[in-house]
């Protein structure tokens, strides 16, 4: 894992950051290209998910104890991005609810509520928008 904090512990570093310019610092420190690249599959309107978020047992371990992190998952989600050209023709809906589902189960109990909201396309993070994802990185491609 490239950062030592989770990307819900950034997404709440964010929130309660109290200014614009705080809000950006925290984006640019925590931001990695692995959270951006989390942050394009949520916010990108032509990012689309073959599948819905099956239902799932949250993890019980503790922060940083858990099986799997968003951080080493994110380069695995076109696995579940519609047409993506990666992704195998052998995945069936089923198999990729399966793979989902043992990811849901593996991460923290945050990380993996992150990663639903992802698919659901709604982070639940008051200012975080496209806006200020582009301000603090101006080659992000978002429309």
């Amino acid at each position: 894992m490239s950062s030592e904090i989770l990307y819900s512990e950034i997404l709440k570093k964010f929130d309660e950051a109290p200014t614009r310019a705080e809000k950006l610092a925290v984006l640019k420190k925590e931001g990695d290209a692995r959270f951006r690249d989390f942050l394009f599959y949520a916010f990108h309107p032509d990012i689309k998910f073959d599948i819905e978020p099956p239902p799932y047992r949250p993890a019980i371990e503790p922060a940083g104890l858990n099986f799997t992190y968003l951080d080493s998952e994110v380069n695995k989600l076109y696995r579940f991005i519609t047409n993506h050209p990666k992704k195998s023709p052998d995945l069936t809906p089923k198999k990729q609810i399966s793979l989902l589902a043992v990811i849901l189960e593996s991460l923290h109990a945050h990380e993996a509520e992150l990663l639903v909201r992802m698919f659901q396309k709604d982070l639940q993070t008051p200012f975080l928008t496209t806006t200020i994802i582009k301000e603090a990185w101006p080659d992000f491609p978002l429309p």
